[in-house]
């Protein structure tokens, strides 16, 4: 590769104190845009041993267009979320923010980029399921361990150190490479939990920090899951609101909310088959919610989503699935990193009150989110990276921005630092910068990154195309 130029950092040191190594910037490898230049840092696979074993950072940078007044280091979220490629397809988001900054990426430890983990033996996760009774929990733990075996087993050391704070000693030996004393952060989706790690552990080396449609981190897991499920059943009403009123829903003049749950019942009394592609597979009232979740978040799937639920009603899951998929893998990696992080249930009393709770939270939605996190329960030890408060007053005021169902988890966030503001998308849609290109969201976004002012309290962006 033809090397266009050399980073020297200044006098910053990486998080372990050892001075800052060299970025060497080349053109990139693989289907990767031209206008981004590349480079490699070698971290510690475990940073309280910096002498160990090293895992190397692919580090992609979009230089600023004109005159660089710093640089927005970037995460797509996922977790592990490959930062290189998903820049390359959303440069043309990013092309205010860059008339004035550099933005700068990165494919995270264990991503799915594959170049830390073998994806060969990590795609199989573990099973989806909510069990009802000690029986089916101690069975849906006995499949899980063996889900998650093969890929720990591949990469133990590494496995090991997945946490968002690891990574957010990654970001820092990023910044330090750089030569920035101070960095502004952009985290998209779960970029946010780095975010929020970073903040926690390097306050005084952030200038900026904007976080798009992000999970709370801050709260313990019980307020987090009841803010999640008010979103998601904000999004479900906007669903049932259109549907009353739209010609495109099959539902029309029926009580959607009420077949719904009917189907959701039906389904967990006898599974309902899929798509024929699907195999045997068939679906409970969990697998349901999890597929209906993936309709309501776009408003171009409404349609399709009242279709499924109708056809459901006939005995027909099919529709929740066109694709005669089935269920969609877990990478076994990157759900290491949200057990880490604390988004697990220490022992069958701690999962069932947490399904209780879901039941008065969410008449539509419960237990979805409990079969997600239920699958840390067999192997993970203690959660290396617990929610936890921010250190409010050595942290910059802070940007959000939320769809509907969203909002009240980036507020969980932004509130935690005085003068912060969430802008509120007035419709349904994650990840409004990176995934949607939305005019009004990147119009806030840069001019606080740039500048480093927020816009004022309850400022909204109007629906947009998706």
């Amino acid at each position: 590769m033809m090397t266009v130029g050399v980073y020297a950092p200044a006098a910053s040191a990486s998080s372990s104190g050892a001075p800052a190594p060299l970025l060497t910037w080349s053109a990139c490898e693989g289907k990767i845009s031209a206008e981004l230049q590349c480079a490699t840092l070698t971290v510690p696979v475990d940073w309280s041993k910096p002498g160990g074993k090293t895992i190397t950072l692919t580090v992609g940078r979009a230089p600023a267009t004109g005159a660089a007044a710093g640089t927005v280091l970037f995460s797509p979220g996922g977790p592990g979320g490959a930062g290189v490629q998903a820049l390359s397809r959303a440069l043309p988001h990013f092309a205010g923010l860059r008339t004035r900054m550099d933005v700068v990426t990165w494919n995270p430890r264990g991503g799915v980029s594959g170049e830390h983990i073998p994806l060969e033996s990590c795609a199989a996760g573990p099973v989806v399921a909510t069990p009802d009774s000690r029986r089916e929990y101690d069975q849906a733990l006995k499949a899980n361990a063996a889900g998650i075996a093969l890929c720990r087993d591949a990469v133990p050391e590494l496995f090991a150190n997945l946490d968002s704070a690891t990574q957010a000693r990654d970001m820092d030996a990023i910044r330090a490479a750089l030569g920035e004393e101070k960095i502004s952060f952009f985290g998209n989706s779960y970029g946010g939990v780095l975010g929020a790690s970073y903040a926690r552990l390097f306050p005084q080396r952030l200038r900026a920090m904007a976080v798009d449609s992000v999970p709370d981190h801050v709260d313990p897991l019980a307020k987090s899951e009841r803010l999640q499920y008010k979103g998601l059943e904000a999004g479900f009403q906007r669903f049932v609101r259109w549907c009353a009123g739209s010609s495109d829903c099959v539902l029309r003049g029926t009580g959607v909310e009420k077949t719904w749950q009917a189907v959701v019942r039906r389904a967990e009394r006898r599974p309902l088959p899929g798509a024929a592609a699907a195999g045997e597979r068939r679906y409970d009232g969990d697998d349901l919610k999890f597929l209906a979740y993936g309709l309501v978040d776009s408003t171009a799937e409404w349609p399709a989503l009242a279709k499924a639920i109708a056809g459901a009603a006939k005995g027909d899951a099919s529709g929740f699935d066109p694709q005669g998929r089935g269920m969609p893998p877990r990478v076994t990696a990157m759900l290491a990193v949200n057990c880490a992080d604390g988004f697990r249930y220490d022992g069958y009393h701690a999962y069932r009150a947490a399904v209780r709770r879901s039941v008065k939270a969410s008449p539509n939605f419960s237990g979805m989110r409990e079969n997600a996190w239920l699958a840390c329960s067999p192997w993970a030890a203690k959660a290396a990276n617990p929610p936890a408060p921010l250190p409010a007053r050595k942290l910059p005021p802070l940007l959000g921005v939320g769809p509907v169902y969203e909002y009240p988890s980036v507020r969980a966030i932004t509130d935690q630092v005085p003068g912060s503001v969430t802008v509120k998308y007035d419709g349904i849609g994650h990840g409004r910068y990176l995934n949607a290109g939305d005019p009004c969201v990147i119009g806030h976004v840069d001019r606080y990154l740039i500048d480093g002012k927020v816009p004022a309290p309850g400022t909204t962006c109007p629906a947009w195309p998706a």
